[in-house]
C-alpha cells in the first residue's frame, strides 16, 4: 500500500457533493452521479440478560420490537431507551462483513482510501491522509485506525472508492454503525442478491442517520 499526499484524488467527490444540505443526508456524503444507493448496516448483537444468550439482531426486527417505522434514517440513535443498552456490537462480526463486502465489490483495480482526520485516532490518521491499495488492504487500515478501541470498529475510512470512481463508500458521522454506498446497476443487483449484509436503499435528497434526540 502506497502512501498519497495529494488530495487531488478526492477532488471529485467535494467538488460534486452539497454541502448546502445537513451532514445526514446522502447527498452531502455522495455526489449525485450514481445509479443507486444503499446505506449498509454493520451488525449488532443483542444481548438477553434474562438468559444470558446473545445474538445477531437487525435494525429492522428492533423497529418491530420498539414499535417504529423502519423508515431510511434508522439508525442506532433510533433505538428505543429500553432497547439501547441490550444491544452491543462484535469486532469480529464487524470484520467478517468487511470481508464479505469485499468480496461482493471485487474490483479489479486498486482502491483509494482517504480520512478526513480527527481526533482519538492513531497519529498517523490524525490529519487529512490518502492510500492507495488493494481492496483486501481494508480490514488491515481499519484495525491500525482503530488501535486504542477495545471491542469495536469505531474508526472507519471517510471514503473508499476504485480508480474509475464506479462506486463509492463515505461514511462521515463517527461511529455511524453505517456506510453509504453510490454505485452502479450491476454492483447495486449484487447488493439486493446477498442476505449476510443488512441494507436499504436510499435517493440522493434521503436523510440515511437519525441523531435522536
Amino acid at each position: 500500500m502506497s502512501k498519497e499526499n495529494d488530495n487531488d484524488i478526492t477532488s471529485w467527490i467535494f467538488q460534486n457533493i452539497n454541502p448546502n444540505v445537513p451532514e445526514n443526508v446522502v447527498k452531502n456524503v455522495i455526489p449525485e452521479k450514481f445509479d443507486t444507493y444503499f446505506k449498509l448496516y454493520f451488525p449488532i448483537i443483542f444481548e438477553n440478560e434474562d438468559t444470558g444468550q446473545s445474538r445477531k439482531i437487525s435494525y429492522h426486527e428492533i423497529a418491530n420490537l420498539g414499535g417504529l417505522t423502519f423508515e431510511k434514517n434508522f439508525s442506532a440513535k433510533s433505538f428505543p431507551d429500553y432497547i439501547s443498552p441490550f444491544i452491543t456490537a462484535s469486532e469480529r462480526d464487524e470484520y467478517e462483513m468487511l470481508e464479505y463486502l469485499q468480496s461482493i465489490l471485487s474490483p479489479k483495480q486498486s482502491i483509494i482510501y482517504y480520512g478526513l482526520g480527527g481526533e482519538n485516532l492513531p497519529e498517523k490518521f490524525i490529519d487529512p491522509w490518502a492510500s492507495i491499495g488493494p481492496l483486501n488492504s481494508l480490514s488491515n487500515i481499519v484495525k491500525a485506525m482503530n488501535e486504542f478501541a477495545k471491542m469495536e470498529i469505531v474508526n472507519f475510512p471517510n471514503y473508499i472508492f476504485p480508480r474509475d470512481h464506479s462506486w463509492l463508500i463515505g461514511n462521515i458521522i463517527s461511529q455511524s454503525g453505517v456506510l453509504i454506498l453510490g454505485c452502479g446497476k450491476e454492483l447495486a443487483e449484487r447488493i439486493r442478491a446477498q442476505s449476510e449484509i443488512e441494507f436499504i436503499e436510499l435517493e440522493p435528497d434521503d436523510e440515511y442517520f437519525d441523531f435522536g434526540n
